[in-house]
């Protein structure tokens, strides 16, 4: 609340102190923060700009806080011997589905992130089963739509090329292609291309695959499906 002028000639000087209280309460708002909060809202603020208006998902996402380590690879014993593997720190450890190159079936894996390298382990075992430089990644592509698909597009001729571009989903895609982005930029200097679009290429060892997201009927419920059509095509169904 801010009161009225009492007289018309202070209008201008009432306008001018109304903004500079507001920068103040702000500030004052500001200076609470920890370093971990300041941290937290310059990771929403950069997704908002990345996906606000363009990702139907990102909505949804605003109020859900960024974890990163949704798997506790450290505490649990199971991952032992993928936690003594990765020597660097843990930005994002979760499950994903990785979609099937050949037949668009998903596979559950390991999704890590560090400050220098993606990697992929086996979800049972833990065994590493793909490791990409950062400065081997060169974009990330989705649809506009409300869905969790993206691919991670490699540097052609590049050693973690040999078969091609990943395809993932994930119910936290906001927030990986965020990190993804941010640790990119800090590690590498170099800006992630974000693509938005219901219809992108992406390298399938020898093959460009047009991956192409489309209405999905009602047998497909909630979930959105993904089928390989042809050697050229690939279809999401998103509901």
């Amino acid at each position: 609340n801010w009161p009225s002028r009492p007289y018309l000639f202070l209008d201008s000087t009432h306008k001018e102190l109304k903004r500079i209280f507001h920068l103040w309460r702000c500030k004052k708002y500001r200076d609470q923060f920890t370093d971990q909060q300041k941290l937290i809202y310059e990771e929403k603020l950069e997704a908002s700009e990345l996906f606000k208006d363009k990702k139907a998902l990102y909505p949804s996402s605003v109020g859900q806080p960024f974890q990163g380590a949704y798997l506790e690879i450290n505490k649990n014993p199971k991952y032992k011997k993928l936690k003594d593997a990765i020597e660097e720190k843990i930005i994002i450890a979760e499950v994903v589905n990785k979609i099937n190159r050949a037949n668009g079936k998903s596979t559950s894996r390991i999704f890590l992130l560090t400050n220098n390298n993606l990697l992929l382990a086996d979800q049972k075992s833990g065994q590493i089963k793909s490791e990409v430089p950062l400065v081997d990644v060169t974009k990330v592509s989705m649809s506009s739509q409300n869905d969790g698909f993206f691919a991670v597009h490699l540097k052609e001729g590049s050693e973690a090329a040999s078969k091609g571009d990943f395809l993932f989903s994930s119910d936290h895609l906001i927030e990986m292609a965020t990190k993804l982005y941010r640790t990119t930029l800090s590690q590498t200097k170099q800006k992630l291309n974000i693509e938005i679009s219901d219809e992108f290429l992406v390298q399938f060892r020898q093959d460009k695959v047009c991956v192409k997201f489309i209405q999905g009927n009602q047998k497909n419920g909630s979930v959105p499906t993904c089928k390989r059509k042809n050697n050229r095509l690939l279809e999401v169904a998103v509901p």
